[in-house]
This record gives C-alpha cells, structure tokens and sequence, in this order.
C-alpha cells in the first residue's frame, strides 16, 4: 500500500499542494484527476522522488520513503514510471532499453519476457525511432515493469494517441497491474480514461483534495460542481432560489432538484449533467422544435418559457416515444442533481 500523508508543496509563493491525504491499495489503480495546474504532476513526481517533500510523509508498505527530513533515492523506491512521451533512450535499442536498469546475468532475459508480454518480440533489436507512438508506450511499460516495482505511477503516457490504441494501452495496462499485485497511480485530466482504468479517483483543483471515490459513484453522484463539469455533460442554466422552489429558463422546480436544498434565495447559476434530466409531455410545457442526436445524448431546442425564447439543451439520448418534434414537454431534474451557485452577494 502507499500512503500519502498530509502532503504540501510550494513553488516560491504558489500553493501547488494543500493537505493531500490519501491510500493506493496494491492491484489497484488510483487515478489523480485535475484541469492543468491543479498539482497531479507535482504529486507524482513527489511519489517518484523527483522532487523533494517539503511537508507530510510517503510510506510505501509500512516504510517512509519521503519526508522533510528523508528522501530515498528513486531507484531505492521500487517505484516505476511510465512518461507522456515514453522517454526511451534514442542511443539503445529496445531490450536495452528494456533491461536498462537491470541487474545479473538474467537482465535480458528478462527484458525479453516483458517485450513477449507486451507484445513487441519482434521488435527486440529495433530504435526508438522506428517505433510507432504506441509501441514506444509499450516498450516503456516493459522497462518500467521489468525491475518489478511495488509501485508504477503514469504520467499521462496516453494523451497524445488516438482513441482505440488508446483503449488498448490501457487494457494492457491495468491487466498487468492487478496480475503482479503492483500499487497502480495515474495521471491525467481525462475523464473517460479514469472510467476505463481506475478503481479509486482523486479529484485534486488548484494543489486541493476536492473528492474522492469509485469512478461510477463520482460519475453519478459527485458532491461538488467541479466534479460534476469533470465527468460529466453539463448543462448551465440562470436562475433564481426563493422560499417555494427554483425558477429556471426551464420551468419551476421544486427546492429537492438541489443538492444543497437549504441555500439562500436569490439569482444563480444551475449546473446540472444532461444525464440527470427528465422530459415528459405536458400540454403546458416547452414546445420542441429540433431534435439532434449526438453520440450518448440528444440537443434538444425547445421554445416557450417565461420570455418565449428559444434554448438548446442536451439532455438523454432515450426519450418516450411520443416525444417528438412538436410536442409540448415539462423539463424536471431529478431530486439532488443540480448544482446552484449565487451570483451575487449582499
């Protein structure tokens, strides 16, 4: 297990981590997740021991492996790492790059079996520089796993390869993860592959802890608005709070739709994921007028409302049969889903 303990870090004055706490069970996989700037990088080159840790403790299995007054070297961790762009050495062919870092006799026997396992034993005498993007991803994937470390953090490795190698590297990935029994760390602000990879979520914004969870849990139900913009299609509506509901472009909904139901009256901004919506007929409602289908969901235009203007909205792909073009709908969240933030204060 590695440990995270009350971690902080500055950059001159800035603030690029506050407070982190956290576990990474061995077999699974922890993703951090964050826009640019939000302290993930940081966090893993301090697990890596790339940088020094100004505050807090890492332990791995029991051990302190970084603190203000420790600082094991990186290649003491047991931890291997995995870059955005690979890193291979250029001058080294792929087992050599494989087996660098290998000791014994063994090293390149056993930088062979990892290349088998990646699928790259052709590719044994090869450079770098003859390798597609993703076999270059593979080939450091074995060179990291190769020294069978307890620990194997990735930093983005998969940000600039297109979608199905993508999905595969990540397949590839988090298989062999759970098979060696290694603690699995990754890095990136992409969402779906959080979906694809990971068994627990960090959400880090601006060098904080926002929430954490299973990618699902965070997915449905996340508990901050931050969250629900990461993961899911949010829809951001103008509204107003007061003592009997909320008034939206939409409609009047009752106060439950609010995941913070107590919030005082007064103009704000509604976030609430397409997902999270409900369409039904209703003879007093919007009127539809265009229905576009893209990818899991429909946009939706609708006239009517308070001010009979038009408004787009995405909202679920699957809507009743008697929903169509033309027909007159009442638009409701369901209880708890939308976000409310105050536009002004007094």
């Amino acid at each position: 297990m590695l440990v995270v303990n009350k971690v902080s870090h500055r950059f001159s004055k800035n603030v690029a981590l506050n407070d982190i706490s956290f576990e990474c069970k061995a077999g699974e996989v922890t993703c951090l997740i964050g826009h640019s700037g939000c302290g993930k990088t940081t966090l893993l080159r301090l697990m890596a021991g790339l940088l020094p840790l100004q505050s807090g403790e890492i332990a791995l299995n029991g051990s302190t492996i970084a603190s203000p007054s420790l600082m094991v070297p990186p290649e003491l961790r047991s931890v291997g790492m995995v870059f955005q762009e690979g890193a291979l050495f250029p001058h080294m062919s792929v087992i050599g790059n494989v087996a660098f870092g290998l000791r014994g006799n063994g090293a390149k026997e056993r930088a062979r079996e990892w290349l088998a396992r990646v699928g790259l034993s052709d590719y044994a005498e090869r450079y770098p520089d003859s390798l597609s993007g993703g076999q270059r991803q593979r080939v450091a994937l074995a060179r990291a796993m190769a020294p069978e470390p307890a620990v194997l953090l990735f930093d983005e490795p998969y940000a600039n390869l297109d979608v199905p190698l993508r999905r595969t590297l990540r397949k590839d990935a988090r298989q062999i993860i759970r098979e060696t029994g290694a603690v699995g760390v990754f890095v990136t602000h992409d969402p779906d592959e959080v979906l694809a990879m990971g068994d627990n979520v960090i959400v880090l914004d601006q060098g904080v802890m926002v929430e954490t969870g299973t990618p699902q849990t965070l997915y449905e139900a996340p508990k901050s608005r931050y969250t629900a913009e990461l993961f899911g299609d949010p829809q951001m509506l103008e509204g107003v709070l007061h003592d009997g509901g909320v008034t939206s472009p939409l409609g009047e909904w009752d106060r439950s739709v609010l995941t913070d139901p107590t919030m005082a009256n007064g103009p704000v901004m509604l976030i609430v994921d397409a997902n999270q919506l409900m369409l039904h007929t209703d003879g007093n409602g919007l009127q539809i007028t265009h229905i576009d289908s893209i990818g899991g969901l429909n946009r939706v235009t609708f006239r009517g409302g308070l001010e009979d203007t038009s408004l787009d909205l995405e909202c679920p792909r699957h809507l009743d049969a008697d929903i169509v073009v033309g027909s007159h709908v009442r638009v409701t969240p369901k209880a708890g889903a939308v976000f409310a933030t105050q536009t002004f204060s007094n």
